[in-house]
């Protein structure tokens, strides 16, 4: 019963297709017009979030990036191809899709880009005091999110 569905009206790229199979993403499109406004709200909002973390060090940009696609596509499946279209977080989104994870090579330089940035952060663009133990806390509790709860990537390259 391992049936493949085809998410697309259109090609994500000019000949390439992105298929997965049901098993694995359960894209249910929700028929309730309130419930889907809601994820496609939400999806918005952490698509905002995902783009404001490229440039802001600390904010996440894979992981809100990600929750938008699963929002998308439990909503609309024009906004879920649109974002997986996207030249900047679509690769990022199939290519985690794929390996069902990030490798530990990956795990490693997330990390370490972390901890530069929030150290950076902490102790150049923030003063002493309250403001800096948030972010020692957010990093850390960052590190520890992308460490042990972040899947580990399944297969090669």
């Amino acid at each position: 019963m391992d049936k493949n569905i085809n998410l697309h009206d259109r090609p994500v790229a000019q000949d390439t297709t992105f298929t997965l199979s049901e098993k694995e993403v359960q894209l249910e499109i929700k028929k309730n017009r309130i419930i889907r406004a809601l994820y496609i709200i939400g999806g918005t909002i952490s698509l905002a979030l995902a783009i404001l973390g490229i440039a802001v060090p600390g904010l996440p940009t894979t992981p809100l990036a990600l929750l938008s696609a699963f929002l998308y596509a439990k909503s609309s499946p024009k906004l879920y191809n649109w974002l997986l279209s996207n030249k900047v977080l679509g690769p990022r989104i199939r290519n985690y899709q794929r390996r069902k994870g990030v490798t530990p090579k990956g795990k490693v330089g997330i990390i370490t880009f972390m901890s530069i940035m929030v150290l950076f952060s902490s102790f150049v663009v923030v003063g002493p005091g309250a403001v800096r133990w948030v972010i020692l806390s957010l990093g850390l509790i960052g590190g520890v999110v992308v460490a042990f709860f972040v899947p580990n990537a399944k297969g090669e390259g």
